[in-house]
Formats: structure tokens, C-alpha cells, sequence
């Protein structure tokens, strides 16, 4: 079937190196199944902690030391391996991440395994399982991002203010600083923080966002403004505002002088970084000063 020796093939398939050509064809193979079948019973089982690294050394050193004798078919090559080794090593598979992140001003748009959209902001990462999605559809998020997800799926966003599980199929998650805010566009999202017994469901037009506190918002758009270019405010944290800037622009914003907990509402384009600074800092009656190359900005109160 394979110009390869089997237990290569095995190898690279766990190590995600096949081509498109060589995934179809071991796709094709009797043996596919009884490794497919094998990793999906896993979720049932807690992922242990484990020396991944030496795991990872253990198994081509068998490998390797396999391909020093001769051909063994894949089969009997499988079973001959310990139970224990196998399912550690299957499950180390879930430690293997996809990672998609953003630059200053830059977006991007992810579409995951199973048709669902994500739109990212600047200055944003988030991460998925490489293996095994449609029986873990969970995604890590840093920074901020448009959610559109294939209905009837089951769907979770981890933040480090909580969890995001999907009842329906448009939401809006920002985690940039302290500060969180999650917006429902369709359906329906809930929101989980199990360390401070908070569990929040939201359906379309409502939003929450927790800063110190936790707030219900109403949200009056179809789709959030930085997907158009422009990031809209209201009643937010000025540190919040300052954060969006620096993810918006190429800039350090200096703020040690200022109050930063005064709270700004308005809003400025991604597109002219001129007309921006002066939409947020001109009504707070704040001065600033630009440096020469235009990446230091210093915050000052008359």
C-alpha cells in the first residue's frame, strides 16, 4: 500500500507529517480504524502528567530500533507495543496545538475543521487541538474574537476570566487585560467561572462584561465594530482603551501620569492614528506627546 515501511508511516501520521495524498491512502487501510477507534475512547480518561518530551524520545527510539530488523507489518507491530506506552502516547497527541495569532492592526480569519468561522482581532492568539477535533472542540483565547459556529455543535472558548459554551451560533469574546467582555449576536452563549460561582446565560442582544464587577450590556449591532475597522466604547476602563490602541497601532502607550480607571465611551477608526489619538484623549482632557518615530506616546495632564 505504501512505498514507506508501515511503522514509518504510523510514525508520521502520530507526528501529523503525512501528506494530503499519504492521509487518504492510510485513511484507506484496515489498520486506520482500530487506531481511530483507540483515540477517540481517550476522552473518557483525565490527561495524566507526564514528561511529554521523554515520552516523545521512547517511542522513535522504538521506532528507530524497529527499522534496524526487519519488516514487521503494522499490524503485529501495533500489539506488540505495551498497552500503557500506546495509550500515553495517544494521549500526548492532545497536547499537540494549533496555534493562530495576530500583529498590531492585523486580523485574521480562521475556519476550524468543521466549517466554523472565527474572525481574530489584533494583538490576539488563540489555540485548538491538532488532533482528534470532533471529539474536542474547545479553543484557548487571548485578546479578542468573532465567533460564527456550525449550529447543533458543541463548543467551548477557555479565557482566564472564565469559560464560554455554546448555545447558539454568533458571539463576540475580548479578554485583553482584566477586563472581559462577551456579546451575543444569534442563538444563545453561557458563561461559566467556576471558581467564583458565576454562570450567566445570554441570548441575542445581550452581552456582560466583568471589570472588578460583573455587568449586564445591551448590544445594539449585528456584528461587533472592529470587524468594519473601528472600535467602539462604552463606559469602558481607560486602560482597556489604551490596550485596544496599542493592538490597533504600532505604538507604546506611556500612562504612569494619568488616572486610568477613568472610563471613556466613543470610538476611533484602525485606519489614521492621528484622528484616533485625538478622539480618545482630546474629551478626557488629557495631553500627549508623540515621539519623533512615532511609537513612544506620552500621556500628560495639564
Amino acid at each position: 500500500m505504501f512505498e514507506e515501511r508501515d511503522d514509518t508511516i504510523l510514525a508520521r501520521w502520530l507526528a501529523g507529517e503525512l501528506t494530503p495524498e499519504e492521509q487518504r491512502a492510510f485513511e484507506r487501510s484496515p489498520e486506520y480504524t482500530t487506531y481511530e477507534n483507540l483515540a477517540r475512547g481517550l476522552d473518557r480518561y483525565k490527561k495524566p502528567e507526564f514528561d511529554k518530551d521523554r515520552l516523545k524520545n521512547q517511542v522513535w527510539n522504538h521506532i528507530n530500533a524497529s527499522s534496524k530488523g526487519n519488516v514487521i507489518p503494522l499490524k503485529p507491530l501495533y500489539y506488540s507495543i505495551a498497552v500503557a506506552a500506546s495509550l500515553l502516547l495517544f494521549i500526548g497527541l492532545f497536547f499537540n496545538q494549533v496555534t493562530y495569532e495576530t500583529g498590531t492592526g492585523e486580523q485574521l480569519a480562521i475556519i476550524l475543521p468543521d466549517g466554523s468561522e472565527i474572525q481574530l482581532n489584533a494583538k490576539s492568539k488563540l489555540q485548538r487541538n491538532r488532533f482528534f477535533w470532533n471529539s474536542n472542540k474547545s479553543v484557548s483565547l487571548e485578546g479578542e474574537g468573532f465567533f460564527i459556529i456550525e449550529k447543533g455543535q458543541d463548543f467551548s472558548v477557555q479565557t482566564k476570566a472564565g469559560t464560554v459554551s455554546v448555545l447558539g451560533t454568533e458571539f463576540n469574546v475580548k479578554t485583553r487585560t482584566a477586563f472581559f467582555e462577551l456579546a451575543c449576536y444569534e442563538g444563545k452563549v453561557r458563561f461559566d467561572n467556576q471558581k467564583k460561582a458565576i454562570s450567566e446565560t445570554l441570548a441575542v442582544g445581550q452581552g456582560l462584561r466583568i471589570d472588578n464587577k460583573l455587568e449586564r450590556i445591551t448590544i445594539e449591532r449585528s456584528t461587533p465594530d472592529w470587524v468594519d475597522g473601528k472600535s467602539t466604547f462604552t463606559s469602558t476602563p481607560l486602560s482597556e482603551v489604551i490596550a485596544e490602541l496599542e493592538a490597533q497601532y504600532d505604538i507604546n502607550i506611556m500612562s504612569q501620569r494619568i488616572n486610568i480607571s477613568h472610563h471613556f465611551t466613543g470610538s476611533f477608526t484602525h485606519n489614521d492614528l492621528d484622528l484616533a489619538l485625538k478622539t480618545v484623549f482630546v474629551p478626557m482632557g488629557i495631553n500627549y506627546q508623540l515621539s519623533e518615530d512615532q511609537k513612544t506616546l506620552t500621556l500628560i495632564v495639564p
